[in-house]
């Protein structure tokens, strides 16, 4: 059982996680309560988490306009200018972050998805998604990718010679490929860090890439259907989703291909 400063340390540490994700307050205050309920459930002690109590006051300050989904989206044209920065740099670590944010974007990934690519998971022109927040019991589906994404991706996969396991892994400086898979928060981190680095603004987060792909795809025309199907999003979700899309803020689509294969794996997953 976890002590009451290691639930404190943990607690608080979530925290900074959440908001830093764009989860509205309410979202994180549940998770604050949820981490005192099983610290009760284990001790049979009430505690009080001082430190924690403040940080979601802070929070509260901060984003009493942030609800769901306020997340700022990275469309295909600041893909492109965010992944050709990071490429030009001619590091490990460019190619890496470039790699990822072209996957992320071509097949709407979510975080959690990016982080689990195996090496075994691409194929010639697909990656194979084998469980997901929408498939829990791990059908697995063949998503399409571009032909940058690929050429991106074997430079990156020969720079750091993987040729098996974990696609995505820690990198130390120097360049230094470590055999550890890339974390949640990293992944994070690196795309914030990238689209910085590019000069796109923004409140971004790791779900900006699935967010921009959607919004993209919405201003090229593509049905909501297909974008649901597209994105592997609950239908029963989908309507709040589609009003962000058609905002007269969305980017226009610049990939007509993209757009296509788009339409052709909608018709298949029917």
């Amino acid at each position: 059982m976890y002590s009451k400063e290691r639930f404190k340390s943990i607690c608080f540490w979530n925290l900074t996680i959440l908001h830093e994700d764009g989860k509205s307050p309410a979202t994180i205050g549940q998770t604050v309560a949820a981490v005192k309920w099983q610290f009760k459930h284990q001790s049979q002690e009430t505690v009080n988490f001082p430190i924690t109590q403040a940080t979601l006051a802070g929070i509260r300050r901060e984003g009493r306009d942030r609800g769901r989904g306020q997340v700022d989206g990275l469309i295909w044209q600041d893909v492109e200018r965010v992944c050709i920065y990071a490429e030009t740099q001619d590091t490990l670590a460019g190619l890496r972050g470039a790699a990822m944010i072209r996957l992320m974007s071509d097949c709407l990934l979510r975080i959690s998805e990016v982080v689990a690519v195996n090496i075994g998971d691409l194929k010639e022109r697909t990656l194979i998604v084998r469980t997901s927040k929408t498939d829990q019991e791990g059908a697995s589906e063949s998503l399409d990718v571009c032909d940058a994404t690929r050429n991106v991706l074997t430079q990156y996969r020969q720079r750091a010679d993987i040729t098996r396991g974990a696609l995505f892994r820690h990198i130390r400086r120097g360049d230094n490929i470590q055999p550890t898979r890339l974390h949640l928060h990293s992944a994070r981190r690196i795309i914030k860090k990238r689209a910085a680095d590019a000069g796109v603004e923004g409140f971004i987060s790791g779900h900006s890439l699935r967010v921009g792909s959607a919004v993209s795809l919405a201003q090229a025309g593509t049905t909501v259907v297909d974008m649901q199907v597209a994105g592997r999003w609950d239908p029963h979700r989908y309507q709040h989703t589609t009003l962000k899309l058609n905002s007269p803020s969305a980017a226009q689509s610049h990939d007509s291909k993209m757009v296509r294969r788009y339409n052709q794996r909608t018709r298949k997953s029917r």
